[in-house]
């Protein structure tokens, strides 16, 4: 779908990665910048290799370059004079001592557009101050204070969810700035922020805050304003998450007189006696299996789902059918093929699902000089770059 698209990525970690791999998936040309000692993430994993960085780095061309070079900022004039798009996630300050903001290759390439993932946006006294998602997203942007229940320790947060959801945001607003150009004919300067995203993300309580003045704090199970969209645990151990009424709950569960007990005959009643309800379903769950309580809900057409582990998940039919997972090749096994998670979208030809043809992840500088010569270097050039230091042998 965009195999016309040249992207050049100079980033590391997360986010802008993911931004830019997110257009590799759909066909991009994606070039990425690396220092010879190859992008952070790709150790993050123990030795030299990182599920994380294969995730992002599918299907990318890496060339490896030093920044310390006098030729370092030559080269990448190049790579972006006939570029599409270039994403970065360098903090403002770095790239204006780079020579390498918005207006520096803009004034190269007017048709470029320009895709910053920041910490905290390029405006404002935070603008240089860095950060990771648990910082910039989960942290500063509320998320972190809105699962803290009262009087308890702040909950551990699962890792790079807010970077992959800035660089998608990140992605989305690179493929608006290149629809623009389709009638503009110029490219624009797109910056996204971990800040940002946290704040739309967690815009429901934000929103709140900002028109009623307070946002009521995360709650335990037995007081739920709402007990029914609530976690209830069967016989044999296994949780489930319901979001439903007490007039299709009772019934599915054998207990239909329970509509009728005037602790929970309307929405305020219920809010005042929600513990003492969850208290009563808790009862009934304990003494039904999964298995049963799965064919009750259905039957009676209760919205629910299981509370899936990760090894469920990656063996559920339903996320199987929806494309969840994907096919790569190994990156340093060659023949060998390995089970990645696929980007969210999917798209349609003929009313087929289309089956994206994914790359291996590259090897840190694999594709330097085959990417140097694109751009017009000739071996001898090349040569000279690997004796001074700027690429690696």
């Amino acid at each position: 779908m965009l195999d016309r698209l040249r992207v050049i990525e100079f980033s590391t970690m997360v986010a802008g990665p993911a931004a830019a791999g997110l257009l590799a998936d759909w066909g991009a040309d994606v070039v990425k910048i690396e220092p010879h000692s190859g992008d952070p993430m790709r150790g993050t994993g123990g030795l030299l290799g990182s599920t994380s960085f294969d995730l992002h780095s599918r299907g990318k061309r890496s060339i490896a370059l030093s920044t310390k070079s006098p030729e370092f900022r030559e080269i990448i004039i190049r790579l972006v004079q006939d570029a599409d798009v270039f994403i970065t996630n360098m903090l403002p300050g770095q790239l204006t001592a780079l020579q390498l903001d918005y207006d520096d290759l803009a004034a190269i390439n007017p048709r470029l557009v320009y895709g910053q993932v920041s910490s905290f946006s390029r405006q404002g006294p935070d603008k240089d101050r860095p950060a990771t998602d648990n910082l910039g997203f989960w942290a500063r942007g509320g998320g972190t204070g809105l699962l803290t229940q009262k009087g308890r320790d702040p909950l551990p947060i699962r890792q790079a969810v807010g970077d992959r959801i800035t660089g998608l945001s990140a992605c989305t607003g690179i493929l608006a700035a290149l629809l623009e150009r389709e009638s503009t004919g110029v490219g624009r300067l797109v910056d996204v922020s971990l800040l940002r995203s946290g704040v739309w993300a967690f815009s429901t309580d934000v929103t709140n805050q900002l028109s009623r003045g307070r946002v009521g704090s995360s709650k335990g199970r037995h007081e739920q304003v709402m007990p029914l969209a609530n976690y209830f645990k069967t016989k044999d151990g296994r949780w489930l998450q319901l979001h439903t009424s007490l007039e299709q709950l009772a019934p599915a569960l054998g207990q239909p007189q329970l509509v009728d007990d005037p602790r929970w005959a309307d929405p305020k009643s219920m809010r005042d006696n929600g513990a003492e309800l969850v208290d009563a379903i808790d009862a009934l769950f304990c003494e039904l299996d999964f298995s049963d309580v799965s064919q009750r809900l259905e039957q009676a057409g209760v919205r629910w789902e299981p509370v899936q582990s990760m090894a469920e998940l990656v063996q559920d039919e339903q996320a199987i059918a929806a494309g969840c997972f994907v096919e790569v090749p190994h990156p340093t096994q060659a023949g060998e093929m390995q089970t990645q998670v696929a980007g969210p979208p999917t798209f349609y030809a003929n009313g087929e699902p289309l089956k994206p043809q994914l790359g291996k992840p590259p090897r840190i500088g694999e594709h330097t000089r085959a990417i140097l010569a694109e751009i017009g270097y000739p071996d001898e050039d090349i040569e000279r770059l690997v004796a001074n230091g700027t690429i690696p042998a």
